[in-house]
């Protein structure tokens, strides 16, 4: 696998940002919105949070009160400057549904379903958010919906398709995501592109003998094209294993983890030294069993950076970003002094992530017309210039995207952004028109 780069062989440390209550904690989402800023989701008490590098926290908002629990799920960084989620109760009659926006302030804006819930969301360069939508009694709809919340369903899930439980947008445009089935003993890899068109990458593997029902599962496109994924049961020890699927649906383990202690894995990254990062939460109900593993996607090269993790870091279920200045910060569900979880940052000595530029839309226009440079790793961008000619006006929507108005004359060449972690110049031309 190309793009690996050398990790630092000083041992990894890990500290704790912020401890949560079991009465108002749980974490399940986080992810960075602005360098060293970042916004997460709680269970408990359930509501939105915000928490700083420097540990800096703050309640932003608590959804209703409701006796049968509620589920808020994924946050996903738009293009209009805001993050977006979903939340519904969890009872056998759906009483509360909605569509929920996080401005950079920290304010939140509500958009309300009735009779019908939204899932996972994803954003795409065409300036839309894709998901799920099902209402009462129907199917599961892949939607696109706009950022106000109205919804344009483009294709229905049949119960054959399964439950989806992780969608992401991939390099070549199309969606791609992991329904289980059969009970969550099978699980099967689609596509779907943006007008609704479902195929099948990998039509359905086995997940174990007893499935993965309560477990976070992850599925990730890494830099070389391929999917990583885990399965945090099944193999000969039944501790799980982390497996690699290419698009023409070839499937291989790449590990296979040899007993639950310091198993069943859960998400991945792959982080800037190429390598793939991860939690694992090992058995159930066994304190000071989970772990953070690094793994080489190329050679299949295993090992645990850190863990266990002590009785006041917190306890997997967790999930892992790497931020801005290279760090990866996580949320640990369970555990802390308090019992609530907590919020964690990890040092592997990683170097800080380069942006890069994969389009840019439109790929021609003139001074003053707005474009959008699509990417990653574009978040603190101090920068950007169309072939030498630097742009006045730009703004950092998410980490994925800026716009940026094209600067008086500027001349037909590549666009180059910069960051405090470096510059990346596009190999595509813009043309002035």
């Amino acid at each position: 696998m190309s793009g690996l780069a050398a990790t630092a062989q000083t041992p990894p440390t890990l500290k704790v940002l912020y401890t949560f209550s079991r009465v108002g904690g749980t974490p399940t989402a986080f992810t960075e919105v602005s360098p060293g800023k970042f916004l997460g989701i709680i269970a408990t008490s359930p509501g939105l949070f915000s928490i700083t590098s420097d540990r800096t926290y703050d309640s932003l908002y608590y959804f209703p009160p409701n006796p049968s629990g509620i589920t808020a799920l994924g946050l996903a960084p738009a293009l209009n400057s805001r993050t977006y989620g979903t939340a519904t109760n969890m009872g056998p009659t759906l009483t509360f549904s909605e569509l929920f926006a996080v401005a950079t302030s920290g304010s939140v804006i509500i958009y309300p379903y009735q009779q019908a819930s939204a899932g996972l969301l994803v954003q795409a360069p065409d300036n839309q958010l894709y998901g799920f939508y099902g209402a009462v009694g129907g199917p599961s709809q892949f939607s696109r919906f706009d950022y106000q919340g109205t919804t344009t369903p483009l294709d229905n899930f049949t119960p054959a398709q399964g439950t989806v439980y992780v969608l992401v947008l991939g390099a070549d445009g199309n969606f791609y995501g992991l329904s289980l089935m059969n009970n969550t003993t099978n699980a099967g890899i689609f596509r779907l592109t943006a007008k609704g068109s479902f195929s099948w990458v990998v039509p359905s593997f086995s997940t174990g003998t007893y499935g993965v029902a309560g477990y976070r599962i992850g599925l990730i496109q890494a830099s070389n094209g391929k999917f990583y994924g885990t399965v945090p049961q099944g193999g000969s020890a039944n501790a799980g294993s982390i497996y690699e699927a290419d698009l023409n649906g070839n499937m291989r383990t790449v590990y296979e983890f040899p007993q639950l202690t310091g198993g069943i894995p859960e998400t991945l990254l792959q982080a800037s030294d190429g390598m793939l990062y991860g939690t694992a939460r090992g058995p159930y109900l066994v304190s000071q069993s989970s772990s953070i593993f690094r793994l080489n996607p190329s050679t299949g090269e295993f090992t645990t950076i850190y863990g266990p993790l002590g009785p006041n870091q917190g306890s997997c279920e967790c999930q892992m970003i790497q931020a801005s200045h290279g760090k990866p910060y996580g949320v640990a569900q369970n555990g802390g002094t308090y019992g609530g979880g907590t919020v964690f940052m990890l040092d592997a000595g990683l170097p800080p992530p380069k942006p890069s530029v994969g389009l840019f839309v439109p790929s021609s226009g003139s001074a003053a017309q707005r474009i959008l440079l699509w990417g990653r790793n574009l978040l603190g961008a101090t920068a950007v210039a169309f072939n030498g000619t630097a742009a006045a006006q730009f703004q950092v929507a998410s980490n994925q995207g800026i716009w940026v108005d094209v600067p008086p004359g500027a001349t037909i060449g590549p666009i180059t952004v910069t960051t405090p972690n470096g510059s990346y110049t596009t190999p595509q031309t813009f043309q002035i028109q």
